[in-house]
């Protein structure tokens, strides 16, 4: 007898071949037979007369290492038919730390208020998410900020060899502890300060230990060609898998991502093993300091604050920003502060300024008689260096080139949250409860940019072979028993970015390992996942 028998489904497996029509039947937290079953004993039958059955989504760029840790349920991310989720991306992980001390990178560190760090290594920490358990399964990579606040704090200068050796030892411990590779993210302090020959090292320690290198890549704007072929370089020079995370170049480079998906198919033709990935949104979101030169962060908070503080230092900060906009380092989203686009730029989150959050800077400059630039570093100054920011930046154009190509893949870029508490403060990006829904819908269903087997294999097939994440990703017999059900006529986002943390429609069941994580649309109090170490 079958554990759980899911009838008359529209099978679609994951490879990107046409669905067919079959029943699938699940034992032992495993994929035991596909096929037509008929009437085949099981303790429970699930009827999927009209819905599509697939493998459940793999997201392969989360930032939830720490708000799993506040809940672990991972409700937001349950609800739109994640199975599978990689965190530590853009060179922000859970560890290794500090003195027990977070790297937030580009991050809210108001999300985790009250959160206390109680490990240094990775083996730690997933020690700690597999004691307390997690609602989707879960990898990490290893994130280079983490690897140079460990070695040399937030110096703004090369590593010197010692300290580039205790890199590269918390590199291969993070990896044999389950890392599943290395990510850097190079617009948020300390990684703009690392140059490219720091990277290829640590990538030839990932490639001994059978890894993948992803990049938040060090320019987003005019320089973007640069900067993806910096990604290139360390595939290459480090012989091993890299990938460019949300490749979507901002103003005045609209539409590039022509050009940069040729560079990837050169490289690849010449053997480099390359891909990348996007955000279904135009609206992207991260921390308020990166619309700051990386130099003005150097140090730290601390630093940064008594930075603030100076009258000199602070317009040094405004002209590097008017003068070069992104151009220096730090956010694409800089640029729109150099084109005076201050609408496209809103608060996200604030502690002492919470009647504004939600508010573009130039209704907050109003509302605080400022111009909107001193408004900024005002807000930086009195949240210490905390706030979350969002802003309106990039095009669909560049989205829907990555995601129609065969290298590219399809991100949330968000969190697993739940709509109460500390996690639903601020008003943060809605992709964390509807990235893939709104993806689904918008994409797929309405403008048929790809077909339902394209675009599920993106989210299953692809994601599963680029991370290795062996036995999921795919509908198959022995696989592990990751199986999402869902009504391709109704599935959609209802969270917007007015009202964010709402869960989305159409996502009928979701099973993890064999076990009923949404049922009917609803999340079950259930932790299911599994800690996945390479």
């Amino acid at each position: 007898m079958y554990d759980t028998l899911i009838r008359n489904g529209r099978l679609i497996d994951g490879t990107g071949s046409p669905w067919f029509a079959g029943d699938v039947a699940l034992q032992d937290g495993r994929i035991a037979c596909i096929g037509k079953l008929g009437e085949s004993p099981a303790r429970r039958v699930i009827d999927a007369a009209g819905l599509v059955v697939c493998p459940g989504l793999i997201d392969i760029h989360t930032h939830s290492d720490l708000t799993l840790l506040v809940e672990g349920q991972a409700s937001s991310t349950l609800a739109q038919g994640v199975a599978t989720q990689i965190m530590g991306n853009c060179g922000i992980s859970a560890a290794p730390t500090r003195d027990h001390q977070f790297y937030y990178g580009a991050l809210d560190p108001a999300m985790t208020r009250g959160l206390e760090c109680d490990w240094t290594t990775m083996e730690e920490y997933l020690g700690r998410l597999e004691s307390q358990g997690v609602g989707t399964n879960v990898a990490t990579l290893v994130g280079h900020g983490n690897l140079r606040v460990a070695a040399m704090g937030y110096e703004d200068r090369p590593a010197t060899p010692a300290e580039l050796e205790h890199m590269r030892q918390l590199t291969a411990q993070a990896l044999e502890q389950g890392a599943m590779g290395l990510s850097s993210g190079l617009a948020y302090a300390p990684g703009p300060y690392a140059p490219l020959a720091e990277l290829i090292e640590l990538g030839r320690v990932v490639a001994r230990h059978g890894g993948i290198y992803t990049s938040h890549i060090r320019n987003q704007t005019e320089g973007i060609a640069a900067a993806v072929a910096e990604v290139i370089a360390v595939g290459e020079e480090a012989d091993l898998p890299a990938h460019v995370s949300h490749m979507q170049p901002g103003a005045p480079m609209h539409g590039a991502t022509a050009s940069l998906l040729q560079t990837i198919e050169a490289a690849r033709a010449r053997g480099v093993d390359l891909s990348c990935d996007a955000i279904p949104y135009t609206i992207g979101s991260t921390t308020l300091k990166s619309m700051l030169p990386p130099w003005a962060c150097a140090g730290g908070d601390g630093e940064l604050m008594q930075r603030l503080r100076d009258p000199q230092v602070r317009a040094r900060i405004e002209a590097d920003t008017m003068q070069f906009g992104a151009e220096s380092g730090g956010s694409r989203k800089r640029t729109l502060i150099k084109e005076g686009k201050w609408e496209l730029i809103w608060l996200g989150s604030a502690e002492q300024n919470t009647r504004l959050v939600g508010q573009s800077f130039a209704q907050i400059a109003s509302v605080r008689g400022q111009r909107p630039h001193e408004a900024l570093l005002d807000i930086l100054l009195e949240e210490e260096g905390r706030p979350w920011m969002l802003a309106q930046d990039v095009s669909e154009e560049d989205f829907c080139n990555i995601a129609c190509h065969p290298a590219g893949g399809v991100i949330s870029d968000g969190f697993s949250l739940i709509p109460q508490g500390v996690l639903a403060e601020g008003r943060h990006h809605p992709r964390s409860y509807g990235a893939f829904p709104y993806f689904l819908r918008r994409f797929v269903r309405e403008q048929g940019l790809l077909t339902w087997e394209a675009a599920i294999h993106k989210l299953t097939g692809f994601a599963s072979s680029r991370f290795r994440l062996v036995g999921r990703g795919l509908l198959r017999e022995g696989g592990w028993a990751d199986v999402l059900i869902f009504d391709p006529e109704r599935i959609a986002e209802t969270a917007t970015f007015e009202d964010p943390y709402r869960y989305p429609v159409g996502i009928e069941y979701l099973l993890i390992n064999g076990v009923v994580a949404v049922e009917r649309g609803q999340v079950q109090a259930k932790l299911a996942g599994r800690v996945l170490r390479r």
